[in-house]
């Protein structure tokens, strides 16, 4: 499906969907168009060639090939690999690839997955033609900042789970699967701490106007998404901080009740031992003073619970108890 929003002085923002004449939009000064092709069809990617002229690797890259985040510059536009992270479900996060170009009067956007997000920056633009209006560069930066702006909302998803993992530590009552799902999602923020890590890096080169498609006034809006991932950073690392501190919290409890454990079974084989001692010798075969001296079996009985007694006050007083 392709979708594209183009503006100019005499129209404002016209709407278009399908396939149409691209060339015609890019050889008109005044226009300002965005194309989004949405899990595209051969004959819709073929305008990547045919209207873009997109260099061949580039497209490999876009229809055949999922790759690390990157950006390649060419004479005349930018080339993109963007990942967002998404909540998959409870502590599980997964990533979502979109492309970008940004020529003079243009940006496309490319993506099989789904990207909520997208549709509300088109009806931004529809209430709002400033953003077209302004130019390709700026309306570039406004798909990236709502890209970036998914990762904080994935943050504050994260940091919620983070939140009753650690409840559920503290209480006493984390089930033995939680180490499953602290590891699970210590690798998934490592994960996304060097996907953020990467896109912050090409973020930065933007910010810092090396490129002649983004300079000027436009810089300071890619500080700000720059900015905004840089923090993503710094919470995915907290976010490991706060995994590790919460793992080890629950081996030191897991070990502490293990010791509780073996303590009350050492205490019991302590006091069960002259019992079975004592029960031992007198279950022999021998002549033993019960058949001539009356009531010696209760005697016995006496002895054996004396000595528990005995040893439970003395494990009382040292504390074992």
């Amino acid at each position: 499906m392709i979708k594209t929003l183009a503006y100019n002085p005499d129209d404002g923002v016209t709407v278009h969907e399908g396939i149409i004449d691209f060339q015609e939009l890019i050889s008109k000064d005044d226009c300002t168009f965005w194309v989004d092709l949405d899990k595209p069809v051969d004959e819709e990617a073929f305008i990547l060639t045919s209207d873009f002229h997109f260099h061949p690797l580039v497209i490999e890259d876009v229809i055949v090939e999922k790759g690390p985040p990157k950006l390649d510059v060419f004479d005349k536009y930018l080339f993109m690999v963007f990942y967002i992270s998404y909540y998959k479900s409870a502590g599980e996060l997964g990533k979502k690839e979109i492309n970008l170009f940004l020529g003079d009067n243009f940006v496309v956007t490319i993506h099989n997955d789904s990207f909520p997000m997208l549709e509300k920056i088109r009806n931004r633009c529809l209430r709002d033609e400033r953003v077209l209006s302004r130019g390709a560069v700026f309306t570039f930066h406004t798909v990236l900042d709502y890209l970036v702006d998914e990762f904080i909302e994935i943050q504050d998803e994260v940091q919620r789970f983070i939140d009753r993992l650690e409840a559920d530590v503290f209480s006493g009552t984390a089930e033995s699967s939680i180490l499953k799902r602290i590891f699970e999602l210590k690798e998934d923020i490592g994960a996304l701490r060097r996907l953020a890590t990467t896109q912050k890096q090409i973020l930065w080169r933007f910010s810092k106007g090396e490129y002649k498609l983004a300079k000027g006034a436009s810089l300071i809006y890619f500080r700000d998404v720059f900015d905004h991932m840089s923090d993503i950073v710094e919470h995915a690392e907290s976010f490991n901080d706060l995994l590790s501190n919460i793992l080890h919290v629950y081996l030191s409890m897991a070990s502490e009740k293990t010791n509780t454990i073996m303590k009350t079974l050492t205490i019991f084989t302590a006091v069960l031992l002259p019992l079975s001692v004592i029960s031992g010798i007198y279950g022999m075969n021998f002549d033993f003073p019960e058949r001539h001296i009356p009531g010696s079996y209760f005697i016995v009985l006496g002895i054996m619970a004396t000595i528990v007694v005995t040893l439970l006050i003395i494990f009382k007083r040292k504390d074992w108890l």
